[in-house]
């Protein structure tokens, strides 16, 4: 019964980050400061340093994968891939042990700041992949002009001067 309660609440969370509307994105500058006793509930539900620490890393992961995209600097995709599902299976791993991870002030600022980073990441890995796209038709029309001997091809038409 516990794990279905946590599974739910994981869902939930989930959901909430993904309706974050870019306007709330805009508005999270910093994360907000809590109260002693703020703090030590956070302690106690195991966020602070489980699902906290969590957010942080996979936005650490993700934020120095999109700051190589954007440099041009070399990338080495498998490695961050491995990352990034290593830190959302632990994000993921920790949500669901947390036993009430909404009390914490602090998770939703992070995850609408995650999900900041995971946009930014997503435009220029789209960026880079239409790069790749273009670069691989035009090297396919290459090869096949080369490998085509004109045998099949529509005759151009002469011009007559």
């Amino acid at each position: 019964m516990k794990e279905i309660e946590h599974r739910n609440m994981a869902s939930s969370l989930e959901t909430q980050a993904l309706a974050v509307t870019d306007s709330e994105l805009l508005a999270v500058e910093e994360i907000p400061v809590l109260t002693q006793e703020q703090h030590a509930g956070a302690e106690w539900l195991g966020t602070q340093s489980n699902a906290l620490a969590a957010i942080e890393r996979l936005k650490v992961t993700i934020d120095e994968e999109t700051s190589k995209l954007e440099s041009r600097a070399v990338v080495d995709f498998d490695t961050f891939s491995q990352r990034k599902n290593r830190g959302l299976l632990e994000l993921t791993r920790a949500i669901r042990l947390t036993s009430d991870i909404e009390a914490d002030p602090r998770v939703t600022p992070q995850l609408i700041q995650l999900r900041a980073s995971l946009i930014r990441n997503q435009a220029a890995l789209q960026i880079h992949l239409d790069a790749v796209r273009e670069v691989s038709a035009i090297i396919a029309k290459s090869i096949q002009e080369v490998e085509s001997d004109g045998t099949y091809s529509l005759p151009m038409p002469v011009s007559r001067s």
